[in-house]
């Protein structure tokens, strides 16, 4: 009869049986144990762990796979992130539209104040007398001629 004894830590290292499964066991009476000193709470005989194991060992027990085909696990929040260089190529081309946008939206604006305004000058000018035919033929001409 061996007389080795190990702690709730030492157990699971030993049985690769979590420490939370060891003292479910030791609860359920399925694992014998002795009252710890100091810090230890309990310890477990090598004997009465062996038959433990020998008893129970294989519903306690985590089944790990085999590592052929394992691939490292990858977080899904990985996906959430990008370089700094992709965000700031990003950041460029965003930069890069909305300057475009407003230049576009400043051309247009131009447009309709150049158009408003020869239709002021049309109609300020056809409301002139006919006396003043020569200004307003004048006028006119030089309305057509710019675009």
């Amino acid at each position: 009869m061996s007389k080795r004894k190990f702690t709730l830590y030492q157990a699971s290292r030993f049985t690769k049986i979590s420490r939370y499964k060891l003292e479910q066991a030791i609860q359920d009476n399925l694992l014998k144990t002795m009252d710890g000193k100091g810090n230890v709470k309990c310890y477990i005989l090598e004997d009465d762990l062996n038959k433990f194991l020998d008893n129970h060992g294989e519903q306690y027990k985590r089944f790990t796979y085999p590592d052929d085909n394992k691939s490292p696990f990858v977080s899904s929040e990985i996906n959430d992130f990008i370089s700094i260089k992709i965000h700031d190529e990003i950041i460029e081309q965003k930069n890069r539209i909305i300057k475009l946008l407003e230049d576009q939206n400043n051309e247009n604006v131009s447009k309709v104040s150049f158009y408003e305004l020869k239709s002021v000058a049309e109609k300020a000018l056809n409301e002139l007398p006919e006396s003043k035919r020569n200004i307003k033929d004048d006028l006119n001409n030089q309305l057509k001629s710019i675009n």
